[in-house]
């Protein structure tokens, strides 16, 4: 278990991992005196906040959720932001800055909380450039654990933690609750979902393989997803097998058991049920009623 620090270059996300009995984060100190105005950060997705202390002033700072601008300006010294991670971030350092990151997934709240018999918070709020001297000052507690790693006292870390953690919980808990009901996915997620459920539509996949290709929860993949396509994962490989099914049903001489089957459906008796439910008729209905359609479509060419 160790911590680094970086203080000639921006942070890594995914660099300084400390391992704890109550789940995995980073803390990670970096500072620029000198960084590059038009250089883009991407930042890894995944289902982490970030809770972002400067200790000093930060004049001149871009951040991007996916392609939208949604802040400019600077933050104070002492200053608090949190950001989720799932929400495509990019950003722009223009000026020079010095700040405490910590790197919470949503896991780790959750398991710091239960074990300390505390709240069961699902999230953090998103915040931006708000002081809380609280904050700051448990922060401060912890840059001797990224000055000499080996003289830490990890029982001190931890607690320093539960206090930090239980902090952020009472004012910036549960908000994002509120807030996954009315986002969808980005759209580089929502382009990866699409193309995953459509590649695997006979044999099927499940939500846990779906977040995790979106660095999202199943919690939270799922209400994000819905919430872009009106549809649940599973509604929506439903309406794509469907649609498969009335292609083949069209397009070739297949018969109705080999078209369920080809189309991830468990039987005939299945793939009837499913397409009456979606459709309003039976397969062998509406497969009579597009050849009677394509037949007096060439009558009527014929004549």
């Amino acid at each position: 278990m160790r911590f680094t620090m970086s203080p000639k270059r921006p942070a890594n996300i995914g660099s300084s991992p400390r391992s704890a009995k109550t789940g995995n984060y980073s803390i990670i100190r970096s500072s620029e005196d000198h960084p590059d105005p038009d250089l883009h950060v991407n930042i890894p997705c995944a289902d982490a906040y970030s809770v972002v202390i400067q200790l000093k002033d930060f004049n001149a700072h871009r951040l991007w959720q996916g392609r939208e601008l949604t802040y400019v300006g600077g933050h104070a010294c002492q200053s608090t932001s949190i950001v989720y991670l799932g929400d495509e971030i990019r950003c722009q350092h223009r000026a020079a800055y010095d700040n405490l990151k910590f790197i919470l997934p949503r896991s780790t709240i959750q398991s710091l909380f239960y074990e300390a018999g505390g709240s069961t918070t699902e999230g953090l709020e998103r915040v931006r450039s708000q002081v809380d001297p609280v904050v700051y000052h448990l922060s401060l507690a912890l840059l001797p654990a990224l000055t000499t790693p080996s003289e830490t006292n990890e029982l001190f870390i931890d607690q320093v933690m539960l206090a930090l953690l239980t902090h952020l919980d009472k004012r910036y808990g549960n908000a994002i609750l509120t807030n996954e009901k009315t986002r969808g996915l980005a759209t580089w997620q929502l382009r990866r979902a699409k193309e995953l459920i459509a590649n695997h539509v006979t044999e099927g996949l499940s939500v846990e393989l779906l977040a995790k290709e979106c660095s999202l929860s199943r919690s939270y993949f799922t209400r994000a997803f819905k919430q872009s396509t009106g549809q649940s994962p599973h509604e929506w490989l439903t309406k794509i097998r469907v649609d498969k099914a009335k292609a083949l049903m069209t397009d070739s001489a297949l018969n109705l058991s080999e078209i369920g089957l080809d189309c991830g459906f468990a039987d005939q008796s299945h793939f009837s049920r499913v397409f009456l439910k979606q459709v309003g008729m039976a397969p062998a209905s509406w497969r009579r009623a597009q050849r009677q359609v394509f037949d007096g479509e060439s009558t009527y060419v014929q004549n």
